[in-house]
């Protein structure tokens, strides 16, 4: 999983697909009910949550682990622009990301650590035989 989720680049693009996975993996919620999330939505005090709207207008809070909270913050503080009201994860055109655009993100992902894990087995191989 962490291979997945990686390391976030310089890119703006790359550091909300870093969050967006981060917060998937942290979270268990399902894509939908992440990349509907409002900077509103998340709490950054003590005990940092985000409130999720599922299925149904199901709502409910869940934790964030302190890695979480410290890539939202950091997130945040790269996008001063981003109001209450607005999308954690925006797309370009500043509404909220797609389930294509988390598809998309996902499929780089899992490509990029398919690639990492696989060398990391060739090397270990190397030493074991």
């Amino acid at each position: 999983m962490l291979a997945m989720i990686g390391q976030p680049g310089d890119t703006r693009t790359s550091q909300r697909d870093h969050l967006l996975l981060t917060m998937l993996y942290n979270t268990g919620a399902r894509v939908s009910e992440i990349i509907g999330v409002k900077v509103g939505d998340v709490v950054m005090d003590e005990s940092a949550c985000v409130h999720l709207r599922g299925k149904g207008r199901k709502q409910r809070s869940t934790p964030l682990w302190k890695r979480t909270a410290q890539t939202i913050r950091a997130w945040l503080r790269r996008n001063p622009m981003l109001d209450t009201d607005a999308a954690l994860l925006p797309n370009r055109h500043g509404n909220a990301m797609t389930r294509c655009n988390a598809t998309q993100c996902l499929n780089i992902a899992a490509a990029r650590a398919a690639v990492q894990v696989i060398n990391v087995f060739r090397n270990k191989r190397q030493f074991i035989w």
